[in-house]
């Protein structure tokens, strides 16, 4: 679920101050035993700086964020076991912890909310309105239908809007330059398409030797009975669809000998790699029959990025890769075939990719005022993350943190 959420939002820069500054007018209902863990009413799940970060308050922010996934991930609710994979529990107090902070020193730089601007605000939500009015009795009774007074919803009203004015307070001092204009419109427009083949130790196994007497004495180690047969479950529908394990536990166990002599595997994916960048060097400018050749005894293709731009060191299909993104974007277009450049071999652990630029397209800055407005934002909101996060990181290390563990760790 964590790739999806990256590959269908991106990296959100503004994302921690948004979190801060949502305001919580989204009721869950009474907190449930589970998510108190039977505890005693006075119980708290932590304190900062003295301050108590209540079981109420918890549960309605952990309630609000088992609701996001579960809308993006199309109505299926987190498991107790997705739930300890994402540290569910800890990320809910942290961010709590954190807000806490912002508003304690928000009163102490005097930028707390106003009585009437509370009031104001209250009386702007939708929920709390009866034809198109604020109506004093629907505010109360929704607020008891909740387990909430109107003093402990009219002082998280007013925290949220003290760390809405943290927002307000980073935005009106971030200044953008025109310099910075323009080198954030170039890292965005100056883009490449890679080519690329990537060689994985699977590519290989299959010409990993093997002995029969490897393979009998794996089988008859019961400690490895549990292995062929998770690799087996694991296959069922795919690989071994309609075979019998008795019929596929040889064949399993070679798959499982041949990925275990990782030194021989490593030396077989560096020299295949090896292969396809000297088959590219040599024959840069009619590559497709030869090269497809070798790369179809192994099970691999040529593959596309499409354009990348060069913020950021993510490579799709590969991953993060300083080193070859230095060399995607280098002036001297070293990777740049059409340019007079070479492909090149990059590792990430243990794989390899052979890597050159099929397409290449220089920012046109004439064409800089029609994105200016959004280049402006995007600068602006990068320079206000880096202020939160300043303040966040001396307002934590001068901190005293006390947390529930009955509460907070994630069970298991």
């Amino acid at each position: 679920m964590l790739s999806w959420i990256r590959e269908k939002f991106g990296t959100v820069v503004i994302g921690s101050i948004i979190a801060l500054i949502a305001l919580v007018f989204i009721f869950y209902g009474v907190f449930s035993p589970k998510s108190t863990r039977g505890l005693h009413e006075g119980a708290v799940a932590g304190t900062v700086n003295g301050d108590a970060i209540t079981l109420s308050e918890f549960s309605r922010e952990l309630n609000r964020r088992m609701e996001f996934y579960k809308s993006i991930s199309g109505g299926a609710q987190l498991t107790d076991e997705q739930m300890k994979q994402f540290r569910l529990r800890e990320g809910v107090f942290q961010e709590l912890v954190n807000r806490k902070l912002m508003i304690q020193e928000a009163k102490r730089q005097g930028l707390t909310a106003a009585d009437d601007d509370v009031k104001d605000r209250i009386q702007e939500i939708p929920a709390f309105r009866k034809e198109g009015q604020f109506d004093v009795t629907t505010y109360r009774s929704i607020l008891e239908a909740n387990n909430m007074t109107p003093g402990g919803f009219e002082k998280s009203v007013r925290e949220d809007l003290s760390v809405q004015q943290w927002a307000d307070f980073f935005k009106n001092r971030v200044h953008v330059s025109e310099v910075e204009i323009k080198r954030e419109f170039q890292l965005t427009h100056d883009k490449r398409n890679l080519r690329f083949v990537l060689v994985t130790p699977e590519a290989v196994k299959g010409g990993i030797s093997v002995t029969p007497e490897e393979i009998k004495k794996f089988l008859a180690d019961p400690a490895q009975a549990n292995v062929v047969q998770a690799k087996y479950e694991a296959g069922k529908g795919t690989l071994y669809k309609g075979v019998k394990l008795e019929d596929a536990k040889e064949r399993i166990a070679k798959s499982i000998l041949a990925e275990n002599k990782t030194d021989e595997v490593q030396k077989k994916v560096e020299a295949l790699a090896g292969q396809v960048l000297d088959l590219m060097s040599k024959n840069a400018s009619a590559p497709e029959a030869k090269l497809n050749a070798l790369l179809k005894t192994h099970g691999l293709t040529t593959k596309t990025t499409g354009w990348i731009n060069r913020k950021g060191s993510y490579v799709p299909g590969f991953g993060e890769s300083k080193d070859l993104m230095a060399a995607v974007f280098d002036p001297n277009a070293p990777l740049d075939i059409k340019k007079g450049g070479h492909p090149k071999k990059f590792q990430s652990a243990n794989r390899f990719l052979v890597a050159w630029v099929a397409e290449s397209e220089v920012a046109d800055l004439s064409k800089i005022e029609s994105d200016r407005q959004a280049l402006v934002q995007q600068i602006s909101q990068r320079k206000s993350m880096e202020l939160y996060q300043g303040l966040m990181k001396r307002l934590l290390d001068k901190a005293k943190i006390d947390s529930n563990p009955a509460v907070i760790r994630s069970e298991g």
